[in-house]
């Protein structure tokens, strides 16, 4: 099987389930009055989708080793498209939340067969670097589609948005089919509940494992934290054209994007573990510098970006690193270790925008708080984790 063909059906997958959210990001400041609704419930559309992908993981992961990683993405990808097109369709509010937690659901396979396929065909050292290109290649979609969903939202409607993902998602499950390979033994065991239960006791009594995904939920869910209130703080309190968002979260993916590129080079040199450190010093000039734009008063959309940009840089190499460290930490099934991976960064990522919903008060601060919480628990995090693991 050629591995380039797979990371660009990979990468086609993992782009159109990243932009069920980023596309549809500028309409939510505009949700409340569109749908008769409130912030509140418009931003429960966004971490109650998160919450589904985190639960649906841990249900993928067993059944692409049962069954096999491309029947499972392929029918994975196809409840999307369907997903899709009944959130585009939502009569109202209630609808929208419904589509959104299916769409979740089904957005959630291509989480976990990713990884599993990464960790299948590629050695302990090519994973690192594909990962890295993964990563940088999937970060145009997020970089594009609020820019993109910006103008569709101002020229066709926020409905829109929802069609052409669904477009887009027909196209995907079209070249799944073609061209993706199986890359794994089908285990005819692995939804035997006992072993279901052994994996993930496994998993979750694995120090090092745990903490290796604590982190890179924590990092993910400081970007999540932006995603759900940045609209809203920007939009509304600063006065950014819904068409112009877009840009500003660009920024944040080009931050990101470069430190992929980063990690990409570093994987020539360092070790994975050596990599990871860099990814968590670099957020605390972040967090420090939201904490003296909060005190200072100097807070603008341009500040505030940039502070973020840390966080989103740092996503880079904590990427590109945590599933190898973390896998290659416990010799349990590929598809239970990768769906513990994702469901943890989205576990916590929706923690982190629920937070953000909770204590809303129409300011920065729930944001700021919620960042400042993450970065300290990852920092202590990894203070703690076992260094021979580590190594």
């Amino acid at each position: 099987m050629d591995k380039r063909i797979v990371l660009v059906i990979l990468v086609a997958a993992s782009a159109i389930t990243m932009m069920s959210t980023d596309l549809y990001t500028p309409s939510l400041a505009h949700l409340p009055e569109l749908l008769g609704s409130t912030p509140e419930l418009v931003k429960l559309t966004v971490s109650l989708n998160v919450v589904a992908y985190g639960i649906a993981t841990l249900i993928h992961g067993p059944l692409s080793e049962r069954f096999g990683r491309r029947p499972v993405l392929l029918w994975g990808i196809i409840g999307f498209t369907l997903a899709s097109f009944l959130c585009g369709s939502a009569a109202d509010i209630g609808h929208l939340l419904v589509a959104r937690i299916f769409q979740g659901i089904a957005a959630a396979v291509e989480g976990v067969v990713v990884l599993a396929i990464i960790r299948d065909i590629f050695t302990q050292k090519e994973q690192v670097r594909a990962l890295a290109i993964y990563g940088i290649a999937i970060a145009f979609a997020p970089t594009l589609a609020p820019i993109l969903g910006g103008y569709i939202h101002v020229y066709l409607g926020w409905r829109t948005n929802f069609y052409f993902l669904t477009s887009l998602a027909m196209l995907v499950t079209l070249l799944i089919y073609l061209f993706l390979k199986e890359s794994t033994v089908k285990d005819h065991e692995a939804l035997n509940p006992k072993e279901i239960f052994a994996d993930y006791f496994g998993l979750l009594t694995n120090k090092a494992f745990m903490i290796y995904i604590i982190i890179a939920g924590c990092n993910l869910g400081g970007i999540f934290a932006f995603i759900i209130a940045g609209p809203f703080i920007l939009i509304k309190n600063h006065g950014v054209a819904t068409e112009h968002f877009g840009y500003y979260q660009g920024v944040l993916i080009l931050a990101y994007i470069i430190g992929s590129l980063l990690a990409t080079r570093a994987a020539r040199k360092y070790d994975p573990a050596t990599i990871l450190r860099a990814g968590i010093y670099t957020t605390i000039p972040g967090a420090l510098l939201l904490l003296v734009i909060w005190f200072s008063g100097l807070e603008t959309p341009a500040t505030l970006i940039f502070a973020i940009s840390f966080i989103a840089l740092a996503e880079g190499p904590i990427f590109a690193v945590i599933p190898t460290l973390a896998m290659n930490s416990t010799d349990r099934r590929t598809g239970a270790a990768a769906a513990m991976i994702v469901a943890a960064e989205m576990a916590i990522g929706a923690l982190a925008a629920l937070a953000v919903s909770i204590i809303h008060d129409g300011t920065a601060l729930p944001m700021i708080l919620t960042i400042l919480t993450l970065v300290v628990i990852m920092i202590l995090g990894y203070a703690t984790c076992p260094r021979p693991a580590a190594a």
